[in-house]
């Protein structure tokens, strides 16, 4: 073993014990704070580099982070970031973020934080755009997204579905009526537009991209007042837009003066640094730029965020003060307090390796079977989720039923399509989410599925 693990190893059963004493006992701000890098190499005799070697190995298995200029901290409820061998079905559907991974006692502490800190601020009204100190944070945050903007620019939301209520309901410059939505996409868009009576229109989208000819018929011919848009890690399909395809995009809109809403709300699953939001293409403010805390925290936290052109703030905070008078304080302190201490950064790291070895287990499964058209034509572009598309004449509730009575639960693209646009534009796909799948069982799924579409598929081959 050599000397930087076994100064780890004796870190971990250090921090470990600290732990199980802490149980019992007050939160510090940050954790448990571990002693100095050159303290550390005077105590064990050893160099700076291999001190701090032994912390890159801690960090690396997710028991320690780094805060800058500050030192390293242990992670409250640490525990290293492999997967765990869970039993029960196989649950390919959920898109919700994973249980077993969340920092729950990290996230509490921050939550008392918040009440002891912003106790003021949580018997106050009015603050529509958000807590001030928050966006403050946020402003240098969502730069690691390349997306600057002025702090006048940000609204905190009640989620991202409030955000889009609300750029629903209110008058854009271009004066025009219809919402226009890609075919398919999020499930919930047009029960909420037709619920606030606003006129829809679609676009299909497919693996091989946007339909331009299409889209850019309806911005010029429609009465298109904003485009609805997922650029990165599309829901359902899991593809991303180019760089070309989103400065293509940004000229249509500017030509025929349409808005676009860019739902970025994967950003934190990015591996790739070369691939910018399309709100950092935008020069004319055309772009309205959406971000969502549910996937890399939790939906119960209800935190989204709206970044608008300056020529929008006013009439988004108008409306959104008639929706309700503010977002929850107490969820935007302890947030807050969860970026600040640099808690944030280290999930995020914690969450964007633990998924990428999953969809990597999930790809490599997928290369296996070079024969098998469903694998070879799905998207291969990271995230948490990605399709199989099926032949037409798949029977899709008779599949979905043989994968649950094997234990696998999967999902398919149908309810991503307005009601009444499935047969017009829908390809039948299986919709897989490896957010809620251990590692480990991941091939044993995918060999379910594979055979249970091979079944079928040889079924309707004698048929005929």
């Amino acid at each position: 073993m050599r000397k930087y693990e076994i100064i780890a190893e004796s870190l971990k059963e250090w921090i470990q014990d600290q732990l199980r004493q802490q149980n019992s006992g007050q939160w510090q701000d940050k954790g448990i704070k571990l002693p100095a890098v050159r303290v550390l190499a005077e105590q064990y005799q050893c160099s700076v580099s291999t001190a701090i070697r032994a912390y890159e190995w801690l960090e690396e298995r997710h028991l320690v982070y780094a805060v800058p200029q500050s030192g390293y901290y242990a992670v409250q409820n640490g525990a290293e970031v492999e997967d765990g061998e869970w039993q029960g079905p196989l649950d390919f559907a959920s898109a919700a973020p994973d249980p077993r991974v969340f920092p729950y006692s990290d996230f509490r502490h921050c939550v008392d934080e918040a009440m002891a800190k912003k106790q003021a601020d949580l018997f106050l009204y009015g603050t529509e755009r958000g807590l001030p100190s928050l966006i403050e944070l946020l402003e240098k945050q969502f730069a690691d997204y390349q997306v600057f903007a002025r702090q006048e620019q940000f609204f905190i939301t009640s989620g991202v579905q409030q955000a889009l209520a609300v750029l629903a309901l209110m008058p854009f410059p271009n004066g025009k009526k219809q919402v226009m939505l890609e075919l398919p996409g999020y499930h919930n868009m047009p029960s909420l537009l037709q619920g606030l009576n606003v006129p829809i229109a679609g676009v299909r989208r497919s693996l091989d991209g946007l339909d331009w000819d299409a889209l850019e018929r309806q911005f010029r011919e429609g009465d298109i007042k904003f485009f609805y848009v997922m650029p990165r890690f599309h829901n359902p399909l899991g593809t991303s837009l180019t760089a070309a395809e989103k400065k293509r995009l940004i000229r249509l809109a500017q030509r025929y003066d349409v808005y676009l809403v860019e739902d970025d709300f994967l950003a934190d699953l990015e591996e790739n640094t070369k691939q910018d939001p399309l709100w950092s293409y935008d020069t004319e403010g055309r772009v309205i730029y959406l971000k969502s805390y549910s996937k890399i925290l939790f939906p119960g936290l209800r935190i989204g965020v709206a970044i608008l052109p300056a020529s929008l703030t006013a009439s988004f905070s108008k409306y959104k003060k008639m929706l309700d008078i503010d977002t929850a304080v107490l969820s935007q302190a302890a947030l807050e307090v969860y970026i600040r201490n640099g808690m944030f950064a280290h999930h995020g790291k914690v969450i964007r390796s633990r998924y990428a070895a999953r969809m990597n287990k999930l790809y490599e499964q997928l290369n296996a079977f070079p024969d098998f058209s469903p694998f070879v034509n799905a998207p291969r572009t990271g995230g948490e989720h990605t399709v199989l598309p099926l032949p037409k004449d798949m029977p899709l509730r008779v599949l979905l039923s043989r994968l649950d009575q094997r234990g696998v639960i999967a999902d398919t693209t149908e309810r991503y399509y307005p009601e009444g646009a499935q047969e017009t534009h829908q390809d039948k796909m299986l919709r897989l989410n490896i957010s809620n799948v251990p590692k480990q069982r991941i091939k044993e799924g995918l060999r379910i599925i594979r055979e249970e579409i091979a079944k079928l598929q040889k079924a309707s081959t004698q048929a005929n």
